[in-house]
């Protein structure tokens, strides 16, 4: 191996603690529709507010930002809630859509006393609810994620049961039965690769 000029000993970026999982109350920050009807999604930027993890996803956007990588930063607050529509029968699952979007306008209202859903997206800017962070292992790699929209007193009050943690299957030996898991998904056995 040849050495070459510009050759430093460092760092390329700085770690940052991993959100432990668990029920926080958060705010949303910001909102979006993404893609084409009838098969949109609504992305929630959320930012928890409350207790010792307040300000998370923004401070830790804020290091891996700083740290210079090759990868593009993205900011971990971000949920995707897949938007019914009346034409999007074809989806696998469109009474799955169906309850999840209800629950968050569920969620919403109870989080926000006085508040109604009048389907104007930007409405929801600064508003608090509660979300569920599940740890899961996917490649070897652990990390949390938002998974599960909650009330907000509900948070508060110690009422959110934690979310069982998710792996993949990708370390499982070969032939093993599928299992379900914890959100009624079942995973599939995996067959070895051809090569």
């Amino acid at each position: 191996m040849k050495a070459y000029k510009g050759f430093k000993s460092e760092k390329s970026g700085t770690a940052y603690p991993q959100l432990p999982a668990g029920a926080y109350v958060a705010a949303i920050q910001n909102v979006k529709i993404v893609g084409t009807e009838p098969d949109q999604q609504l992305v929630l930027r959320l930012e928890i507010i409350e207790g010792e993890w307040a300000g998370y996803f923004t401070k830790r956007y804020q290091n891996d930002a700083s740290g210079g990588g090759q990868y593009e930063v993205k900011y971990k607050g971000d949920m995707e809630l897949q938007i019914p529509n009346d034409d999007n029968h074809d989806r696998q699952h469109p009474e799955w859509d169906e309850r999840t979007f209800n629950n968050f306008i569920y969620c919403i209202q109870a989080s926000n006393p006085g508040y109604t859903w009048d389907w104007k997206e930007n409405g929801l800017k600064g508003k608090t609810i509660g979300v569920s962070a599940r740890e899961e292992t996917w490649n070897g790699n652990t990390f949390t994620k938002l998974r599960r929209l909650e009330v907000a007193d509900d948070v508060r009050n110690g009422l959110v049961k934690p979310m069982k943690p998710k792996t993949d299957n990708s370390s499982l030996p070969q032939n093993t039965p599928a299992e379900t898991t914890t959100d009624g998904f079942t995973m599939v056995e995996t067959e070895e690769l051809p090569f």
